[in-house]
């Protein structure tokens, strides 16, 4: 019999729904699963034991309190952030295996989910709540929006408002529907948002012809293989011209293959065939954000009259009222399959080497050239006396204080039981990121390669720094302003006449606007379109990035003599004696003379030498000006900004730009996710010394 713990910090059976302990209980005898419920008083950090409440074999809502040792694996009912926990809580979870996760708000979710195409077009126009201002923009634009708050649940302070015609609005919240002024917004808004992020998003036309609000709630969970699968899919609507159909808020369910039948005939049978299948994708999309598994989420989709459908929201820990049973046996089934992975250590070899071990933390779902680059590492690890074992932060056992690792041999990856690494080479770069916060904590004694925080860097902040910087360097910068204020953007648009508006952080080519200032009017090109507008217009189309992160540069027109965008990915790494270096350089050729973005992933992008890029555009060889010009400011860069940014990192990507006067320009700096598609080996040969070097400093 297999112990699983089910945990909260004020008890389990005075929080816990009894039809949820119930249906726990009896998934728990199907699956010969002991369940021992247990709050934070009645674990003693001591003795690593807890006093539990455990179900009575003999009778039904009976229990037994006993002392058992700490299981290795806990339900944690309505799962807290990291933050939130008390210190004990912490402590627990460092012991213990949690099989719940909260994820980030509404708008962190969407916007991940923005970045691919495959969910893109799911995703609803929205904006935090900045103030009137930024409510009126998106009024202006989309006459209907929702307000809501971006870490809200079970539907609560959710209003739509509506722009009349007579400069009025429509508020609707809960079952109070008012026609107000500007003024009375602004107060109905303060006091509902108080001191919370809020979101405004275009209203979506998800009702029926009773006029009650509907969506899709898809329950998708990991089952006894830890694999995802549709718990249960089904409609919620709520009361005729109310705001929401959340169930909390008077709800009700229906039926979701009828309903769709009845209210969107037309694209019904497409819906039925694969929404299943769309459900456990996107789980996959979300889940493949965080380090830890996550183990259940509730996805709300809604779909307009004309048949589209839109992602609202995911939800951890979703009601299920309805149906515990089904949501029961999943529960029970994953934490028991992930007590029985605790003992995966008990089933594989030993790791037994004097060698320096070289803990590599490795990418989910690796490309091919990142697969190739770890296996150059392994075979250059050999040279220095070190070993490769890669690992996953989900494989690192606390308890035991060992991981469950995978060494290259005989072309193939071998699993072995291995003490922590002597070295940690972060390929996975997730610090700071309070759901990576354990694993990093935990082996916060070990030296790391990579101590940046997670995420894209901020081109504004890199920007900043370089102010500073010596003239050759600083000379590099392209002119630029963080998008503020509407009147003095357009400033800077009339003043460049030519001009890029892009996201301060992690665009991948998208979301990019080139604007040019024509005689009495602009052209805006978004990679895809070309539209002229008016000055008022482009007014309310930069209005819509206050806010939002955007930042304006004069546009370096970097292209070949045959006019196709080009730029140089400079690849610098981190010598031994501290240095740095140009590993490579790789120009990068977007076959596109229309698209100005090189990185667009509708563009397709070709590369090629060095050597032979000096020689078909400059007439130069290898160590001539140009390949002189272009190394120098690049090891002056990563040379100036190392030691402002504190923190240890051992790679940059240093992005420029050559215009038709040959001036060099730097377009940005990379320091996460560094592509390396064509020098896996010349990386690893710089990679694997700097990793070894930091074990011979501690």
């Amino acid at each position: 019999m297999t112990d699983i713990g089910i945990y909260h910090a004020a008890h389990p059976l005075n929080v816990v729904p009894p039809t949820r302990i119930q249906a726990l209980v009896e998934a728990a005898r199907k699956l010969d699963v002991r369940l021992l419920l247990f709050d934070e008083a009645s674990f003693n950090s001591q003795q690593l034991t807890i006093q539990a409440m455990v179900p009575n074999p003999d009778l039904s809502d009976n229990w037994l309190v006993e002392t058992h040792p700490l299981p290795d694996v806990v339900i944690n009912e309505m799962p807290k952030l990291p933050h939130e926990r008390s210190p004990l809580e912490q402590k627990l979870n460092r012991l213990v295996t949690f099989t719940s996760y909260s994820i980030h708000g509404k708008l962190r979710i969407q916007n991940e989910l923005k970045k691919s195409t495959t969910w893109s077009s799911l995703i609803i126009p929205t904006i935090i709540y900045a103030g009137m201002e930024s409510l009126l923009n998106m009024l202006e634009q989309e006459k209907d929006v929702i307000l809501k708050p971006d870490h809200g649940r079970q539907g609560k302070q959710i209003a739509r408002i509506t722009a009349t015609d007579d400069q009025y609005f429509i508020w609707r919240l809960e079952d109070t529907i008012q026609r107000v002024s500007v003024a009375e917004l602004q107060q109905l808004i303060q006091s509902l948002t108080g001191e919370q992020t809020f979101l405004v998003q275009r209203y979506i036309d998800s009702t029926n012809d009773a006029r009650q609000p509907f969506d899709c709630r898809i329950h998708v969970q990991r089952d006894e293989q830890g694999e995802f699968v549709i718990t249960r899919i089904y409609i919620r609507y709520g009361e005729q011209d109310r705001v929401t159909s959340n169930l909390e808020q008077g709800g009700q369910t229906a039926e979701w293959t009828d309903w769709l039948r009845r209210y969107r005939p037309e694209s019904a049978e497409q819906a039925i065939q694969h929404l299943p299948a769309t459900g456990i994708q996107l789980a996959d999309a979300i889940d493949e954000l965080y380090d830890y598994n996550l183990d259940e989420l509730g996805l709300d989709l809604a779909v307009d009259p004309s048949g589209k459908w839109w992602f609202y929201e995911a939800n951890t820990a979703p009601q299920t009222r309805e149906h515990e049973a089904e949501r029961a046996i999943h529960t029970i089934g994953y934490a028991r399959y992930l007590a029985h992975r605790h003992h995966i250590l008990e089933q594989v070899p030993e790791l037994n080497t004097e060698q320096t071990i070289i803990g590599l933390l490795a990418i989910p779902s690796a490309e091919e050239s990142e697969e190739i680059f770890v296996e150059a590492c392994s075979a250059v690890a050999r040279l220095h006396d070190a070993i490769v074992v890669r690992m996953r932060a989900e494989d690192v056992f606390y308890k035991q204080q060992r991981m469950l690792g995978y060494v290259w041999e005989h072309s193939e990856w071998v699993a072995y039981s291995c003490p922590y690494p002597d070295v940690l080479l972060d390929r996975l770069k997730k610090r700071g990121i309070a759901a990576y916060s354990r694993f990093y904590n935990e082996l916060t004694h070990i030296p790391a390669t990579h101590e940046l925080k997670s995420g894209s860097m901020s081109k504004m902040h890199i920007y900043r720094l370089l102010l500073e910087a010596p003239e050759h360097v600083r000379s590099a910068l392209i002119p630029f302003y963080e998008s503020h204020l509407p009147g003095q953007v357009l400033s800077f648009i009339d003043r460049h006449e030519e001009t890029v508006l892009k996201p301060d952080a992690g665009s991948h080519g998208q979301h990019i606007f080139n604007i040019t200032r024509l005689k009495d009017s602009y052209e805006v090109f978004d990679q895809s379109y070309l539209h002229t507008l008016e000055a008022e217009q482009l007014r309310q189309l930069v209005a819509m990035t206050i806010g939002q992160g955007y930042i304006l540069q004069r546009f370096v027109n970097s292209s070949t003599g045959e006019g196709y965008p080009f730029h140089l990915r400079t690849h610098m790494m981190k010598q031994v004696d501290g240095s740095w270096e140009v590993v490579f350089i790789q120009p990068y050729i977007a076959v596109s003379t229309y698209r100005k973005v090189t990185n667009h992933e509708q563009t397709l992008r070709l590369s090629t030498k060095w050597s032979w890029f000096l020689s078909a555009e400059y007439g130069e060889a290898l160590d001539g000006n140009m390949d002189r010009r272009v190394r120098e400011l690049a090891i002056a860069i990563a040379t100036y900004l190392e030691p402002r940014l504190n923190k240890r990192f051992p790679e940059m990507a240093i992005d420029l730009g050559i215009d038709k006067e040959q001036n060099v320009w730097l377009f940005e700096a990379n320091f996460n996710r560094i592509g390396n598609s064509f020098h896996p080996f010349e990386v690893a040969k710089y990679t694997i010394p700097f990793a070894v070097s930091l074990v011979n400093r501690s």
